[in-house]
């Protein structure tokens, strides 16, 4: 699952998956309403290195759990990078992936490292490995930069980063694929 922050770090995108796992509704999730979903024991680490990260504009990585429509929790692992506007280098936001967490380990806690790694300038082979890499990315910056204004632009771009984000997911798994011993 895809997500989009701000620079105040308040979501203002995530996908259409996190509706059906949580039972969020959009207008409950956004902003820093996503935090509800959130284990209440492992909630107060989480706000406090979501804000931490954003404070410092640096990369996170957290382990927690969320709560399922059942009501009952999943381990996710939800990471993110900053982003920076290309020419003026102004931090406008995060852009996050949340996954399962697919260990096996009974005895797990929240976790959460902020800063613990400086991603270079991505240059040369280290650059977007797709088109559809550029696209999110571009959308990402349009996201950031229509904040406040017409909101029918907001719902396009929206439903664009929905349509990015599934089509790197396919993207992904068929570069993954293990080739045929056919």
């Amino acid at each position: 699952m895809i997500w989009v922050k701000d620079q105040r770090c308040r979501l203002t995108y995530i996908c259409e998956d996190w509706y059906r796992i949580t039972g969020q509704e959009p207008d409950e999730s956004l902003g820093f309403g996503w935090l509800a979903a959130i284990h209440p024991d492992d909630r107060p680490l989480i706000e406090h290195s979501v804000k931490e990260a954003c404070r410092h504009r640096v990369e996170f990585m957290m382990r927690f759990r969320i709560r399922r429509q059942n009501g009952s929790y999943v381990w996710i692992i939800d990471a993110a990078t900053p982003s920076f506007a290309p020419l003026t280098h102004d931090f406008i936001g995060y852009l996050g992936l949340i996954s399962q967490y697919q260990d096996d380990t009974q005895d797990l806690t929240a976790k959460a490292e902020v800063g613990a790694f400086k991603p270079g300038r991505a240059a040369a082979e280290f650059g977007p490995v797709s088109k559809l890499d550029i696209i999110a990315d571009h959308l990402i910056m349009a996201k950031a930069a229509s904040v406040g204004c017409a909101p029918e632009v907001m719902t396009a771009i929206d439903g664009a980063l929905h349509a990015a984000g599934r089509a790197l997911v396919v993207e992904m798994q068929r570069n993954t694929q293990p080739e045929s011993l056919h």
